[in-house]
């Protein structure tokens, strides 16, 4: 079987993330081992998937299963605590569907390997590395309003680059803090490409990182649109301040103290946009964007059709822009 084969039904999908959904919404099933859990809750998936396959998880599902189940992290409980702490709100029965006493065996060795690949806040913290002013300065279009998302480059770039990311993304501040100052200098000051951020606050419908996630895009699409010229600056400001992922920290007020950090003197809009919801449609295309494209963790930057993530890719990144370039 594929990664996107339903292991009940055995029916095709173009996407994993497809075949998730369906597995579970028709199955009441998970689609990673095909066990029928029986509960149609959510939180009893993604408590199965944290203990029946740690070592398999995608990054996605692990962030997803992760924020549902506990506002802290299932590393950070096991680390604080041990297995009995980290797997401590399960019932009996969710041990037993997810594999009986081999259970703590695999919680062990998954915490572990799991605690080395999602740190909720990469080495050297969100404020770590990268120039300071060099997103926080960098050019926009001459017509901003003519562009949806925040985008930073000439609209005569050669091409453009999109980044998807999210507000509440770690890895997102790792990369926004460091490389990307480093692309801002060596091809958006030049002309080479304009490159726009998608806020990737739902993934398949669901909010992505916690069900605060999407007030986070509300207020960048806030800023965006409202106070273009401070956009890059507040993008900076965040990312650099990130709190942990496990928190839900993105709230009304603490992102228009954020903003208000940043420099941008009025945030009635930005209050006003999280409370009424208004750019709901925008971040739910982003979401369906992001599927289209092949997109299902953050960050990933989409080069002239082909996605790559940046960290630990930075070259291929860079050989994606010129060779895009090259052929413009």
């Amino acid at each position: 079987m594929t990664a996107h084969t339903c292991p009940i039904c055995t029916d095709q999908f173009e996407t994993a993330g497809a075949a998730r959904d369906h597995t579970w919404n028709a199955h009441s099933a998970c689609h990673y081992c095909g066990e029928q859990l029986g509960d149609e809750t959510d939180e009893q998936l993604y408590r199965h998937w944290l203990a029946a396959h740690p070592d398999d998880l995608s990054r996605v599902d692990y962030k997803r299963a992760d924020a549902a189940v506990d506002s802290r992290t299932f590393s950070e409980r096991f680390f604080e605590g041990g297995v009995g702490a980290a797997i401590g709100g399960m019932t009996r029965r969710q041990l037993l569907l997810a594999g009986g006493g081999a259970t703590t065996i695999g919680l062990v060795a998954g915490a572990t390997a799991l605690s080395d690949n999602t740190n909720t806040e990469p080495e050297g913290g969100a404020n770590a590395g990268g120039d300071a002013g060099t997103v926080a300065t960098a050019p926009i279009p001459d017509s901003p309003s003519e562009s949806r998302y925040a985008t930073m480059g000439s609209a005569d770039a050669d091409i453009t680059v999109t980044y998807f990311g999210s507000w509440k993304c770690p890895y997102c501040a790792q990369f926004s803090t460091e490389m990307l100052s480093q692309l801002v200098t060596d091809y958006v000051e030049p002309g080479t490409i304009a490159l726009e951020f998608r806020n990737l606050a739902y993934i398949g419908g669901d909010p992505f990182l916690g069900p605060d996630a999407p007030a986070a895009g509300q207020a960048g699409l806030a800023v965006w649109n409202t106070k273009p010229a401070s956009y890059w600056a507040f993008h900076e400001y965040v990312f650099r301040n990130q709190p942990p992922e496990s928190d839900q920290w993105a709230t009304a007020e603490r992102l228009v103290e954020f903003a208000q950090a940043a420099g941008i003197s009025e945030t009635a809009s930005i209050r006003t946009a999280i409370q009424e919801n208004q750019y709901d449609e925008t971040l739910r295309a982003t979401d369906r964007a992001a599927s289209d494209a092949g997109v299902d963790a953050t960050p990933t930057l989409l080069i002239d059709g082909t996605t790559v993530n940046p960290l630990g890719n930075e070259e291929r990144a860079r050989q994606l822009i010129e060779d895009a370039a090259g052929s413009n």
